[in-house]
C-alpha cells in the first residue's frame, strides 16, 4: 500500500473474489474479510483502547494456514472476552466452517500480508482520513457494490453519505441514525465536524444483528468506536434502545437517516400502543413503514434540533393517513426543506428519492413556508444502471438550502398556505413554475405559471369526462368458463395502437362488464409507470371483440361528445405542458401512479369543438407523413443494400424472409 496506491485496492478485492467464488457467495465474502481486516489493524497499532489477547497476535495467529479458521475462531472469541464493547461483533462469521482452509490463508498470504496495516508507516496517519482507512474503505466498498445491498438496508451511496452533513451543519453536540446500517452517514458526520474543527458525540441503531457487527468494525476502522460512537442493536420503532434515565426517547441536537424504503411489517399493532408520544401527528398506513421513521425522528429531536431523512417519493404525496399526518407537521411548521434527488442512486432500486429536512428552529425567513429544490437532473453515471451526485451537484444544493435561494426551475419557497391548497403535497415538481419535459418535440421546458394564469379559457377534465381506474382481473379470470371479453394491458398498447394479438381473454358477469367494457372514442391512458402510453379506442378496435381495461390504465370518457373530442385531448395529453402534468402528478415509491382525481383536475384549453377536430386532423396527417416519410426511407435502405450485394455478386445466395 503505497499513499498513490490505493486503486490497488479494487484490484485485490478482485483477486479475493477470485479465491473465495468456489468457497461462499459474494454476500457472505466482507462477512469472512472484514474481521480480519479489522483484527489485522488493531493488532499492528496501538492508537485505540482495545486489549489484544496474549499470543494472538495477527503475526501468529496467520503464521500458517493449519487449522487457520479454528485459529481466527479462538482469536476473535478471545479479543471479545476481553473487551465487553465488541460483543457479538467478530463472532457471527464462523470460521471453522471453510472446507478449503487453503483458500482463507491464500488470501492472508498474497493480499492481507503483503502490506503493514499500521498507520504510523504511512504519510497520512489520520485514522479517520489516512492512507491505510482510504484502503480499506475502498476494499471494503468494492464488496458492497458487488452485493447490489437495497438502498437503506445497508449502505447508503457516497454522494448521499456526502450530502447530508453538509444540510444538518452540525459541529457540536450529539448526532443519531436510527438505521444506521454500516454508519456511513455517522461517519460523514464526524468527518464533516472535523473538518469544521468541531466535536461530535454520535449515537445509532441497527435492526440487523450482522450489520451491525460490520458498522462497528467500520467505526473502529475509522478510530471512532467507542469513543465517539455507540450503536445499539434493536428494532427502533417497536424496541428503541436510546433512552434517559427515566426512560423517555434520547433528545438528539442532529439525526441523519435513510430508513428501509416502502416496509410493510414496521409494528404497526405497537405503534397503536406507543408510549413514547411518537404518533400524536397520527399512525402511518400498516402498508408502509418510511412515515413512521420520520415520526420517530421529530420526536427523538431537542427543542431547536435537526433532522436530514432520506426518503421515497411516497412520503411526500401518499393519501389517507399519510396526508393527514404530513398536514399536521406541516402545520406545526416543523419542515423546512424539500430536495428532489436523482433516481437510481442506491443500489438495487431504480426509485427517485428526496431528502426531507425536519428543523425545530427554522430561520425567521422560513416561518411558514417550505423550501423545495428540485436537484432530480444533476447527477453524472457512476456506472451502467448507477448515478452518483458530482461535487457540483452536492455543492448547488448546499448552497441553495443554506442561502433560501430562488433559482427558476430549481429551487424556491413555498408558502404553507399554497401547499394546503395542494391536498398537502411535497412533491417538489408541484410548485415549480418552470421544469424540464421530454415531449414529441423534444426537450421541453414548462412555464406551469405562464399556462395557468394565462388569459387562454380553461376547463378541468374532469368536467368534461369520465375518469375510470381499469379492472383488477385476478378473480375473474377463468380457464373452463367461456370468454365474455378481452383484457387490455400495458403490453398490448404499442405506438399509440391496440396490438389484438396478444390480447387475454377473460370472463365478465354481465355487470361487471359494463362498468369495465371500452366503447369507441374512449381514451386509454396508463397509469402505472414512468412510461406514459396513451390510444383512443376505434370502432375499427371493437369489430370482432369486446374489450375491458385493465387497473394498469385510467378511461378518460368524454360525457358530451358533441363538446369534446378525445383526439384532441390525447393531443393536449401529449403536448409539452400535459406531459408537465401527468409527470408531476405521478406517485408511488417502488412503481409510478397516476390517480384519477390528479388527472381529472388537469385543465385543458376550452376550444370550440370544430377547433379541436382542426388541430387533432393536424396531428393525424402530420403522423400518417411522418410514417410515410420513414417507410419509404426504409424500403430505399433496404434497396441500397440489395443493389450493393448485387454488385458484389453474392445475390444468388440468400432469399430474404420476412
Amino acid at each position: 500500500m503505497r499513499n498513490a496506491g490505493l486503486n490497488e485496492a479494487e484490484k485485490d478485492a478482485w483477486v479475493i473474489g477470485d479465491n473465495w467464488r468456489s468457497e461462499m457467495q459474494n454476500s457472505e465474502m466482507r462477512l469472512t474479510l472484514q474481521p480480519m481486516l479489522t483484527y489485522k489493524l488493531l493488532c499492528e497499532n496501538t492508537d485505540h483502547g482495545f486489549n489484544i489477547p496474549n499470543n494472538q497476535s495477527w503475526e501468529m495467529v496467520t503464521s500458517n494456514g493449519l487449522d487457520l479458521g479454528k485459529r481466527l475462531s479462538i482469536a476473535f472469541q478471545e479479543l471479545e472476552r476481553l473487551n465487553p464493547s465488541l460483543k457479538d461483533v467478530f463472532t457471527l462469521n464462523d470460521y471453522n466452517r471453510y472446507r478449503n482452509v487453503l483458500s482463507l490463508y491464500k488470501v492472508v498470504e498474497t493480499i492481507l500480508n503483503r502490506q503493514s496495516y499500521n498507520r504510523a508507516l504511512y504519510e497520512d496517519s489520520n485514522p479517520l482520513t489516512g492512507t491505510v482507512t482510504r484502503y480499506l474503505d475502498s476494499l471494503l466498498e468494492t464488496f458492497i457494490s458487488r452485493e447490489g445491498a437495497h438502498g437503506g438496508e445497508k449502505g447508503s451511496p457516497k454522494s448521499v453519505s456526502s450530502l447530508l452533513p453538509h444540510l444538518l451543519d452540525k459541529t457540536s453536540g450529539t448526532i443519531c441514525d436510527h438505521t444506521s446500517g454500516l454508519n456511513g452517514f455517522l461517519i460523514d458526520a464526524y468527518k464533516y465536524a472535523q473538518l469544521n474543527h468541531g466535536e461530535v458525540k454520535l449515537f445509532g441503531q441497527e435492526i440487523n444483528a450482522q450489520t451491525r457487527a460490520l458498522g462497528i468494525m467500520n467505526l473502529i476502522i475509522h478510530g471512532m468506536y467507542p469513543e465517539v460512537a455507540d450503536v445499539k442493536l434493536g428494532n427502533t420503532i417497536t424496541a428503541p434502545q436510546w433512552k434517559d434515565e427515566e426512560g423517555h426517547l434520547l433528545k438528539f441536537d442532529g439525526i441523519l437517516t435513510s430508513p428501509p424504503f416502502a416496509v410493510s411489517g414496521w409494528g404497526y399493532e405497537e405503534a397503536e400502543k406507543d408510549v413514547y408520544g411518537r404518533f400524536r401527528y397520527g399512525l402511518p398506513s400498516r402498508a408502509y413503514g418510511d412515515m413512521a421513521f420520520v415520526l420517530h425522528s421529530v420526536a427523538s429531536l431537542k427543542k431547536d434540533g435537526k433532522a436530514v431523512i432520506v426518503v421515497p417519493h411516497g412520503v411526500l404525496h401518499r393519501t389517507a393517513s399519510e396526508a393527514k399526518i404530513r398536514a399536521n407537521i406541516i402545520q406545526e411548521d416543523l419542515i423546512e426543506a424539500v430536495i428532489g434527488l436523482p433516481s437510481n442512486l442506491f443500489m438495487g432500486t431504480g426509485i427517485p428519492v428526496a431528502v426531507l429536512i425536519i428543523n425545530k428552529n427554522k430561520p425567521d425567513v422560513m416561518r411558514d413556508r417550505i423550501l423545495f429544490i428540485n436537484a432530480e437532473d444533476g447527477f453524472k453515471k457512476a456506472m451502467r444502471n448507477q448515478n452518483e451526485l458530482r461535487d457540483s451537484d452536492i455543492e448547488a444544493i448546499v448552497s441553495a438550502y443554506r442561502n433560501h435561494s430562488h433559482i427558476d426551475g430549481y429551487s424556491r419557497s413555498i408558502s404553507i398556505s399554497e401547499i394546503s391548497t395542494n391536498d398537502w403535497s411535497l412533491s417538489p415538481l408541484r410548485y415549480f413554475e418552470k421544469a424540464d419535459v421530454e415531449t414529441k418535440i423534444g426537450r421541453t421546458n414548462i412555464n406551469r405559471r405562464k399556462y395557468e394564469q394565462s388569459d387562454l379559457p380553461k376547463i378541468e377534465l374532469g368536467d368534461i369526462a369520465d375518469v375510470d381506474r381499469g379492472l383488477n382481473p385476478t378473480k375473474d379470470v377463468s380457464d373452463d368458463a367461456e370468454m365474455t371479453h378481452y383484457l387490455v394491458n400495458l403490453v398490448d398498447v404499442q405506438e399509440g395502437k391496440i396490438i389484438p394479438d396478444g390480447l387475454k381473454g377473460i370472463t365478465l358477469a354481465p355487470k361487471r362488464a359494463r362498468e369495465y367494457e371500452l366503447q369507441p372514442g374512449d381514451l386509454l391512458l396508463s397509469s402505472r409507470g414512468t412510461t406514459l402510453k396513451m390510444t383512443v379506442i376505434t370502432p375499427e378496435d371493437l369489430k370482432d371483440k369486446s374489450f375491458v381495461f385493465s387497473q394498469n390504465f385510467l378511461r378518460v370518457r368524454v360525457s358530451d361528445a358533441n363538446g369534446y373530442d378525445p383526439y384532441f385531448i390525447k393531443a393536449f395529453l401529449e403536448s409539452p405542458v400535459g406531459q408537465y402534468y401527468l409527470q408531476a402528478y405521478q406517485r408511488g415509491t417502488t412503481v409510478t401512479v397516476l390517480s384519477h382525481k390528479d388527472v381529472a383536475s388537469i385543465k385543458l384549453p376550452k376550444l370550440t369543438l370544430d377547433k379541436q377536430r382542426d388541430i387533432a386532423q393536424l396531428l393525424l396527417r402530420s403522423d400518417e407523413e411522418y410514417q410515410a416519410v420513414i417507410e419509404q426511407a426504409r424500403t430505399k435502405h433496404e434497396q441500397h443494400y440489395d443493389e450493393s450485394y448485387h454488385l458484389m455478386g453474392i445475390s444468388d445466395s440468400y432469399v430474404k424472409v420476412d
